[in-house]
């Protein structure tokens, strides 16, 4: 216990350690990252009792590595006679925009960073661009009660990016892959346990978009009142077919993008595995979601790179391990479905994980 890095929540001034479990979940998935942190009484470096209190800004530290930034949601004292514990719980700083809802209000013409821009600015958060996500929408609006990040990440889906947040609390408008790493996961070396998910029940061979956008003196006709795309997974049997109307205003191009979109994520949730490793950090740091690595597995059929998706790192009584999803990178990146490389309907591949 004594050689590893400390787990560190800072509020204020304060650094607080010693934990006696630990969960933090980092996620492409998820707008927000999340941390449950269990620990004695007296868990101050002075020895002082300090309690903390819901609603206070802080950070998690592994080491010198900083890992979340937003605020604590929950803090659960515990105790008798003879014990004291605290378990403390929070979230980024993009919890707030999932937690709270707006009024009606409208962005035409805007492009997604500035709506995020908008949206998130007054709750104290930066929005990153990554990808160049400069295309304005004809319409788009936050609807009355609406929650502000299902807002946000609409406009992002339409787009095919995603929103998440970074270290420092800030939104990232991202693609998938942030960085190649050069430590592989490898069955028989730092994997300790694998478990896949592998499912077809939400596939279709064939997407279909639909959406509408409002008419005007040099768009009207057909393409105003019935903007349609398709895209098709041709590794999924037919007729199998879905029809998606969007909900707020389209054109073509964004109904496209979205029925791209819709095929890969169904694809990523179908073919994912996690792994199970020793240890919250490789060669160049903690893992985390984005992270691009070779993954050498013999009993799936696997020696090629995966896009690391859902990042979770445990500390309990057993000790240290972090749990990492990984997926097809393509399953993440606005390009189409990419055609099977077998004749014949379903997947072809050896092994278990079918791309």
């Amino acid at each position: 216990m004594s050689n590893r890095e400390p787990v560190v929540l800072q509020i204020g001034s304060q650094r607080h350690q010693g934990w006696q479990e630990v969960r933090i979940r980092l996620s492409l998935e998820q707008i927000a990252d999340s941390f449950e942190l269990t620990l004695t009484e007296r868990w101050a470096e002075s020895g002082l009792v300090r309690p903390v209190t819901p609603g206070e800004a802080c950070t998690v530290h592994v080491g010198d590595e900083l890992v979340v930034t937003g605020y604590l949601d929950e803090v659960l004292p515990d105790y008798d006679a003879t014990s004291h514990t605290i378990a403390a719980s929070g979230r980024s700083k993009a919890a707030d925009l999932i937690d709270c809802s707006g009024k009606d209000q409208r962005f035409d013409g805007q492009t997604l960073l500035q709506i995020a821009t908008a949206l998130a600015t007054p709750y104290g958060i930066e929005v990153i661009d990554t990808v160049g996500a400069d295309k304005p929408f004809r319409e788009f609006a936050l609807e009355d009660g609406q929650p502000i990040a299902e807002a946000i990440e609409r406009a992002a889906q339409i787009r095919g990016a995603r929103i998440v947040s970074d270290a420092q609390g800030r939104l990232v408008i991202v693609h998938a892959v942030q960085r190649e790493i050069r430590t592989p996961l490898e069955l028989g070396g730092n994997i300790r346990k694998g478990s896949g998910a592998f499912s077809d029940r939400d596939r279709f061979n064939t997407y279909i978009v639909e959406g509408q956008t409002p008419g005007t003196d040099s768009w009207n006709g057909e393409d105003a009142a019935g903007p349609r795309a398709e895209a098709t997974d041709p590794r999924v049997r037919k007729p199998r077919t879905t029809l998606i109307v969007c909900d707020t205003p389209a054109d073509p191009a964004d109904c496209k993008a979205r029925a791209e979109l819709e095929a890969r994520m169904r694809w990523a949730k179908g073919r994912g595995v996690t792994y199970t490793v020793g240890a919250w950090r490789h060669e160049q740091g903690v893992w985390r979601p984005g992270d691009l690595v070779q993954v050498r597995d013999a009993y799936l059929g696997l020696d090629e790179q995966m896009l690391i998706s859902d990042v979770q790192l445990i500390e309990s009584s057993e000790g240290r391990t972090a749990e990492l999803r990984v997926a097809p990178p393509a399953a993440f990146e606005p390009v189409p479905v990419p055609e099977p490389q077998a004749e014949g309907g379903g997947d072809q591949a050896t092994g278990w994980v079918v791309m």
